[in-house]
């Protein structure tokens, strides 16, 4: 299902559902010591392990037949290269049951405004399935990823531990 809920501008992606099909361009994007850094920093363990990597995807297949909803791939449309894997997830962040918008982009997809058109359309998402809030959650240290929440409407109202370090929590509410 190609959604398009990004606000009126020309979408430079191309997004689908997950599928097993899809582990090769998992392994590429989550085994990059770049991307893993910013994911799992320090002591949440880097990169992934080809097990570990077969789990998130087999992960986010099962989200979208529970839930009807979940990560996307994305693509450039000009190119069809692939770009990363972003959307919505089912999620506890801080012990709390949430939807979580998440999004990991391949080091040479960095910069291009690709992160953002990600989290918008995962915002627009939520709205479209009539969520009440969704949330994110980023580094401290990560500027980008805090401006690219920033510009989808996430407002950070708390730091939570996640994986044992500080993180900024937020949220889109109400998504009306």
């Amino acid at each position: 299902m190609n959604v398009s809920y990004a606000p009126a501008r020309v979408r430079l992606l191309r997004n689908e559902r997950p599928w097993l099909e899809h582990l090769a361009l998992y392994r590429d994007l989550f085994s990059d010591p770049a991307v893993a850094g910013v994911l799992w920093p320090g002591r949440l363990g880097g990169a992934r392990s080809e097990t570990q990597i077969a789990d998130i995807l087999d992960a986010d297949v099962r989200h979208w037949e529970a839930r009807g909803y979940g990560p996307w791939v994305f693509f450039e449309r000009a190119t069809g290269m692939f770009v990363g894997r972003g959307g919505l997830r089912h999620s506890t962040i801080a012990g709390t049951e949430c939807i979580e918008v998440l999004y990991a982009l391949r080091p040479d997809a960095w910069g291009h405004g690709y992160a953002t058109e990600i989290a918008l359309l995962a915002v627009g998402e939520g709205r479209r399935l009539g969520l009440a809030e969704v949330h994110g959650l980023v580094s401290p240290s990560n500027f980008a990823s805090r401006r690219v929440l920033e510009k989808a409407g996430i407002r950070f109202e708390a730091t939570v531990e996640r994986g044992g370090l500080p993180h900024l929590l937020g949220r889109v509410r109400p998504m009306v």
